[in-house]
């Protein structure tokens, strides 16, 4: 039978696979081997020391497979999985890209340095924003050293990988880090309606106040962010303009737009002689203003929020918005970050 096959298909001589090899640099940083399928990638890897294919339970919420709570909400959002509702979610639950987002972040938080087929599994939006996580990660010594394969070579500009191995030309280079290309969003005013397409991907509940101004990101035609602002009035302040919701679709999170998108409204609303605050309990978002000089700590900021309890103690409910004792007691509680953008 195996004759008739090499007959068949004229086989007249043994084939053998003459896979690629190559030398790691003595370095840290991002470090990729770039290849087509089937040139070697994985046996490079493994003959370097990876282990065998992990596994994670898939019946535990991703949070809980971390051995340290705080460690993993590090990674998760150092890895671009700013979807805080994903996170209480279980591997088999959540998209593919959110998924692969998780388990970089697991074989990381296991002491892993290989993740294989990197950004095999997701779409191309997804590979260049898990790419710049990486590269920041990487960047902020939270990670010092990761060695990735893919087959992708269009991740190369966003990853800014130190050294690459090339498993089709088996040639390695240096590389120069480089700025990554510019994403360019439009923004445009839309309705409290659209809230629908993005509500699920914020961490707080999906209710929103009619009365509020709203705007989306684009990146070309595609929805990408969504900022809903109220205006407000306090004891000391007569009359600003608060954000209460900013949320970027999991596909884009990582890249930079939510917070792009904030500074724009901000510059917008102050031009016009208004006074304009953003209130956060997400740490990359929080931490990221805290250094800038276009936003300006309040009073309250890196606090709890205790103005939503009464002198006794106890919630006060919020009827308008759907939320309940419970919710706005746990709300409370809740370490925020706030401040003023600076025109």
């Amino acid at each position: 039978m195996l004759e008739d096959i090499k007959a068949k298909y004229d086989i007249t001589e043994e084939y053998t696979q003459d896979l690629p090899t190559c030398e790691f640099p003595d370095t840290d940083g991002v470090l990729l081997i770039v290849g087509s399928s089937g040139s070697g990638k994985t046996t490079i890897l493994r003959d370097a020391g990876m282990p065998e294919e992990s596994s994670f339970d898939e019946t535990k919420p991703i949070i809980e497979l971390f051995d340290d709570a705080d460690i993993g909400e590090k990674l998760l959002l150092s890895f671009g999985l700013r979807s805080i509702p994903a996170w209480f979610r279980t591997l088999k639950t959540v998209s593919n890209g959110e998924r692969h987002r998780a388990e970089c972040a697991l074989a990381v938080a296991n002491g892993e340095l290989y993740i294989d087929e990197f950004t095999s599994v997701v779409d191309r939006d997804t590979a260049k924003s898990l790419s710049v996580a990486v590269r920041k990660a990487v960047d902020s010594k939270l990670i010092k050293k990761v060695v990735i394969s893919s087959c992708h070579r269009d991740i190369v500009d966003w990853l800014q990988p130190n050294w690459i191995y090339d498993t089709d030309s088996r040639k390695s280079h240096n590389r120069r880090l480089e700025r990554r290309p510019d994403i360019e969003i439009s923004i445009r005013a839309s309705s409290v309606e659209d809230w629908v397409h993005f509500k699920n991907h914020h961490y707080l509940d999906g209710n929103i106040s009619k009365s509020c101004h709203c705007y989306t990101a684009y990146v070309g035609d595609k929805p990408v962010a969504f900022l809903a602002m109220m205006h407000r009035c306090g004891r000391d302040i007569k009359s600003y303009w608060g954000e209460s919701r900013l949320v970027v679709i999991p596909e884009f999170q990582g890249l930079g737009i939510g917070y792009a998108l904030s500074e724009a409204m901000g510059e917008e609303y102050t031009s016009r002689g208004l006074r304009y605050f953003s209130k956060t309990a997400h740490p990359a978002l929080g931490e990221k203003r805290d250094v800038s000089d276009r936003w300006r700590p309040t009073s309250t900021n890196r606090q709890k929020r205790r103005s939503y309890l009464k002198k006794d103690g106890t919630p006060r409910t919020q009827k308008g918005f759907g939320k309940t004792a419970k919710t706005v007691l746990r709300d409370s509680n809740r370490i925020c970050y706030s401040h003023e953008f600076l025109q």
